[in-house]
C-alpha cells in the first residue's frame, strides 16, 4: 500500500474529515482519499488508517520537525494499492514514476486551495507532500513552490465549516476538470534529475492557449502567489480581462462591466466603478515601473484593503462565470467575441452612457 499525503497549511477544519473520492473511482482506480483534520479519522475498509500512518516510519523518513508539523495540520491523504512495480523497480525508476503520480495527486490539493478561495478569501497551501510505502520501504518527499497569500498579501489560517468544506470540494472537482489537457492546452512536463532529486518543470508546461477559464485560473494563481500588493492587483485585473474577453486594457470598460455584473444596487455599482478606476490607476503605475500615485493620498494599509476588495470582486465574478460553460471561450476570435458581447450587453443595460462600448473588442 502506498500512502500519499498533502500537508494543508493555513486551513482549520477542526477534527472533521471529508471523503472526496467518488465510489466508482475508488473501484476503478483502486484509490481512496480523505481530507483529515488534526484529530480526525480516515476509515477505509472498516479500519482507521490514522494510527497506521504513525507506525510506518514517517518520523524517521522525513524528520521529527516535519513529522510534527505534518500532524499539527489538516492532511489530504491518498491510499494507492501496491503494484508489481513497487517490488521490481529501482529507486530511480520509482522516483521518476512517483514524481508524476505525486504531481497529479498534489493537483487535488492545489485545486482544493482554489475551491476554498472561491468560498472566501483564504490562503490554503499544499507545498509539502510525502509518499511512503511500508512494504518496500520506499519514501519520497515533494516540494512545490505554490505558497499563496490572502487578498491583502498576508498569510493567515482560516477556519472552514463542514458546509463550506463540502462546497469547496465541489468547486475543487470543477477546477480539476479545467486543468485537464483538453481544457488547459498544457504541454509535456519535462523530468530531470539533480543529485538524486527529481525535478518536474511544471510552470514551463503551462499553456497560454487553453480555454479562458483555465487561463483565468492560471492568472489567479499568479495573483495569489505574490504578497506584493500592486503586483497582486495587476494579476487580479488580468483575470477579469480574460473572463470578459477584453483584448486591451480599458479602465472604463472593465469598471462598468464589473459593476454591472456583480453590483447589488445603484449605490454598490457606483462604488465598484470608483474602486476599479483607482485599481486600474495602480495597475498602470505598476506596469510602467512608476511610483504609485494612489499612495500620495492613501497609506499602505488602505492600499492593502483595496486589494482585499478587488479580491472579493474577482471571486464574485468568477463564481458566477464558472457556472456558465458557454462563456468558457477557446482562443478562436469568434468565440471570444461572443463572450465579449455577452458582458457588453450586461454593462449597457446599466450604463447606457458608456463611451466606446461598441468597439469593446476593437
Amino acid at each position: 500500500m502506498n500512502f500519499f499525503l498533502n500537508r494543508l497549511d493555513n486551513l482549520d477544519i477542526g477534527d472533521e474529515s471529508f471523503e472526496f473520492i467518488p465510489q466508482f473511482a475508488k473501484k476503478e482506480m483502486n484509490l481512496d482519499g480523505r481530507i483529515v483534520g488534526v484529530h480526525g479519522t480516515f476509515i477505509s475498509h472498516e479500519h482507521d488508517v490514522m494510527p497506521l500512518l504513525r507506525e510506518i516510519g514517517l518520523k524517521e523518513q522525513i524528520g521529527i520537525g516535519m513529522y510534527d508539523a505534518l500532524f499539527r495540520k489538516p492532511v489530504m491523504i491518498f491510499l494507492l494499492a501496491s503494484t508489481e512495480e513497487d517490488l521490481t523497480f529501482t529507486k530511480e525508476q520509482l522516483d521518476q514514476r512517483d514524481a508524476f503520480i505525486g504531481l497529479n495527486l498534489n493537483n487535488f490539493a492545489q485545486a482544493l486551495s482554489i475551491g476554498c478561495w472561491f468560498i472566501k478569501d483564504s490562503c490554503v497551501s499544499a507545498v509539502h507532500a510525502y509518499m511512503s510505502n511500508p512494504i518496500n520501504g520506499y519514501y519520497s518527499q515533494f516540494h512545490r513552490d505554490m505558497d499563496v497569500t490572502l487578498g491583502n498579501g498576508q498569510i493567515k489560517e482560516i477556519y472552514f465549516s463542514p458546509t463550506e468544506m463540502k462546497e469547496a470540494m465541489a468547486l475543487m472537482e470543477r477546477v480539476l476538470v479545467l486543468l485537464m489537457p483538453d481544457q488547459s492546452g498544457a504541454g509535456q512536463i519535462e523530468f530531470a534529475r539533480s543529485a538524486e532529486t527529481s525535478i518536474l518543470e511544471v510552470d514551463k508546461a503551462i499553456s497560454t492557449e487553453g480555454t479562458s477559464f483555465t487561463r483565468a485560473l492560471s492568472l489567479l494563481q499568479e495573483a495569489r502567489r505574490t504578497g506584493q500588493i500592486a503586483a497582486k492587483m495587476d494579476k487580479y485585473c488580468s483575470v477579469l480581462e480574460c473572463l470578459y474577453a477584453l483584448k486591451r486594457e480599458h479602465k472604463k470598460r472593465i469598471s462598468n462591466i464589473t459593476a454591472a455584473y456583480i453590483g447589488a444596487d445603484s449605490t454598490d455599482r457606483e462604488e465598484i466603478r470608483m474602486n476599479m478606476r483607482d485599481i486600474y490607476g495602480i495597475r498602470s503605475d505598476k506596469s510602467h515601473g512608476d511610483h504609485l500615485k494612489y499612495l500620495k493620498d492613501h497609506d499602505e494599509e488602505t492600499l492593502a484593503k483595496l486589494s482585499t476588495v478587488l479580491d472579493g470582486y474577482v471571486r464574485s465574478v468568477f463564481r458566477k462565470v464558472i457556472k456558465l460553460d458557454e462563456l468558457n471561450y477557446a482562443p478562436a476570435a469568434q468565440e471570444a467575441a461572443k463572450t465579449s458581447a455577452y458582458f457588453q450587453g450586461i454593462a449597457k443595460s446599466f450604463f447606457m452612457e458608456m463611451d466606446g462600448m461598441n468597439d469593446l473588442m476593437g
